[in-house]
């Protein structure tokens, strides 16, 4: 399995664990030594270790994600893959009965090592900060996109 099919692979397990909080089916996916990086202003951090990397995903899944009826993800363009790393732009549309819908875009990063992701980084656009303050004033909807 080559390393594009093995992030689609975490990306579809991760998707059943969101619907789940099932996290034994994502933490696999992670080197030992694993980090994820979140590159935004207002939320952004480092995490280190599959269990550490699973706890912050969670509580930002809990904080902003599972607040709303549904998401919608788009990738852009083609997935590009160089030597051991694969890089992902995408679009997530975020509903919520009443409620105007909310777009958030980024990128995703990640660098493999001996099948295992051993480094993830999610990068958003610049503008986040401000498009997602506006959205909650906007919206009357208080959230918690942060990790840790």
């Amino acid at each position: 399995m080559d390393i594009l099919q093995r992030f689609i692979a975490y990306a579809g397990e991760f998707e059943k664990t969101l619907a789940d909080d099932d996290w034994t089916r994502v933490k696999p996916f992670f080197a030992d030594d694993a980090v994820y990086e979140v590159k935004a202003a207002p939320f952004g951090c480092k995490l280190s270790g599959p269990e550490a990397i699973c706890a912050g995903i969670k509580k930002s899944l809990d904080g902003f994600d599972r607040k709303f009826d549904r998401r919608d993800i788009e990738v852009i363009g083609q997935p590009e893959v160089e030597g051991d790393e694969v890089r992902i732009a995408w679009s997530i549309d975020y509903h919520k009965e009443g409620l105007a819908p909310y777009t958030l875009r980024g990128r995703s990063l990640a660098r493999y090592r001996d099948g295992k992701i051993a480094y993830l980084a999610d990068s958003y656009d610049p503008d986040v900060d401000a498009n997602f303050a506006a959205w909650q004033r906007d919206n009357g909807l208080e959230l918690d996109p942060s990790y840790i």
